[in-house]
């Protein structure tokens, strides 16, 4: 097939890199000096935390700002627990409306919540462009090579005559004149086509060794042109020198029409063989000089999963269309017309087949990133769901509470599918953002402590009066219901 015939050598194709995305713009714009993608991932979710700590911060003085009116209303909450006991609707609404009256907000945890996730969605979305960029700009720069490789082999070596429509003479022609020979000198003696066609192939043995590409002429050119001379001379065996005439004619006729091919063949293996030792980085783009993996620590390749069953090559077009996303078809997002990009995409098995027939990439990862995530999610899942039951969120939220619990299971269990899912950069962002949440959170939680002091707190007992006494409670039972409350009052 002559996929690339007609093409002018494409000395560099520049890809449109997505900058419609505010993230993903400063990920491939503000921090291209970053040889890195992972650290350049790791440095702006760093950022975007450190940005967005103030509401954090916010956050954890509204949670202790309602620790401290739970412990200020617990009376009046028992009193209406005493009242209200067998009506548990009716209770829930006279909670409500005091925790309103005295300044309870409900909605202290969301802003932040709100924030996070519209954060985190764009973010997602901005990495799973970027990661189609990559990939799809990572095979241009392969395609590149095979062109320049490609049309470099067939300008050099010359093996198709276009003014004649065959086989130069360095190819064909030396050959055609030495079987002749051949051929007429063993029919001479044996007067058998099949015989002197075989004896006219071993004549020209020496001929075919002596070549540099031995294998082609044994493969291609000699097999059908002895087929082709020894069929034509037996269809008119009755005028000997005309049949031969023919068959030469023939052969010749054919030879044209399968030249080119011959010749694509060949110049496809050397673009091949260039591409192989691009991607392994070996031969002449040894120390540095081929391919470079978007690679983090243990992971090879960042754009697809960290997981031990798969890894970053991929073997057919489809998988590749799919792992590139609308570069595969939108010419205005590629910054291609249409014919160029048609070309490219369509052209993947074919640039890419030594490498997909003789690479083992290994696995891209061992799933450290998607547990992490995870872990890190579940830590920071428990650690503000006891925040909240001690600043008396739960009581606050009401038949709420139970959603509450719920996401202590359903998120973690969402930042795995994230994980196994997408692109290991995406599940390093998770990471990054779970572990500076902790951090975050360890450090506004201090400082909101003193903004918002609590009298008994360090020695876990907190004072209140009930009734005009003063009496001590352990802290840890306030923001939430008293099991032990109606047996206290009885006694």
């Amino acid at each position: 097939m002559a996929l690339l015939s007609g093409m002018s050598t494409l000395i560099s194709t520049t890809v449109n890199n997505y900058t419609t995305f505010p993230w993903a713009m400063i990920l491939n714009g503000w921090f291209s000096g970053i040889a890195y993608y992972g650290l350049r991932i790791i440095l702006l979710t760093v950022v975007l935390k450190i940005l967005l700590s103030p509401l954090d911060l916010f956050q954890r003085y509204k949670m202790r700002k309602n620790q401290l009116i739970s412990i200020r209303v617990k009376p009046q909450m028992e009193k209406l627990e005493k009242a209200y006991g067998s009506n548990p609707k009716v209770l829930q609404q006279k909670q409500a409306e005091l925790n309103r009256r005295e300044g309870m907000s409900y909605m202290s945890s969301c802003l932040p919540m709100i924030v996070t996730l519209v954060v985190f969605i764009w973010l997602w979305q901005a990495l799973l462009a970027t990661a189609n960029y990559k990939q799809f700009d990572n095979y241009v720069k392969i395609y590149d090579i095979y062109v320049d490789a490609y049309e470099a082999s067939y300008e050099n070596e010359k093996y198709y005559d276009p003014d004649n429509g065959t086989l130069s003479v360095v190819y064909g022609g030396d050959f055609r004149a030495a079987y002749d020979d051949a051929f007429a000198t063993a029919f001479a003696e044996s007067s058998d086509v099949s015989s002197a066609a075989d004896a006219a192939l071993l004549g020209t043995a020496a001929l075919v060794e002596e070549t540099a590409y031995a294998d082609l002429y044994a493969t291609t050119y000699s097999a059908w042109f002895a087929e082709s001379y020894v069929a034509y001379y037996d269809a008119d065996a009755e005028n000997k020198d005309e049949a031969i005439e023919t068959a030469v004619a023939k052969a010749d006729n054919y030879g044209a029409k399968k030249a080119a091919d011959i010749v694509v063949q060949y110049c496809e293996t050397i673009a091949q063989n260039d591409v192989f030792d691009y991607y392994e980085g070996i031969g002449e783009y040894a120390d540095g000089k081929g391919y470079q993996h978007d690679s983090f620590l243990w992971v090879r390749d960042i754009w697809s999963p960290d997981v031990p069953w798969t890894n970053s090559l991929k073997t057919t077009q489809s998988e590749f269309v799919a792992a590139i996303g609308n570069y595969a078809t939108d010419p205005d997002r590629s910054g291609l017309d249409r014919d160029t990009l048609d070309k490219i995409v369509n052209s993947y098995e074919t640039v890419m087949a030594r490498v997909i027939n003789e690479t083992s990439e290994g696995p891209n990862g061992y799933l450290i990133l998607p547990v992490l995530a995870v872990a890190l999610n579940v830590l920071m899942q428990i650690i503000t769901r006891r925040q909240q039951k001690k600043s008396g969120q739960d009581q606050a939220a009401g038949q709420n509470a139970g959603c509450m619990k719920a996401m202590l299971f359903v998120m973690p269990v969402i930042m795995g599918v994230f994980a196994l899912m997408y692109c290991a950069a995406f599940t390093l962002y998770m990471v990054t953002n779970s572990a500076m949440s902790l951090l975050i959170n360890l450090v506004t939680t201090q400082i909101s402590k003193k903004m918002v002091p609590i009298s008994g707190e360090k020695k876990g007992k907190v004072k209140e009066k009930v009734d005009g006494k003063t009496t001590v409670s352990d802290i840890e039972k306030y923001g939430r219901p008293d099991p032990n409350g109606d047996k206290k009052n009885k006694k």
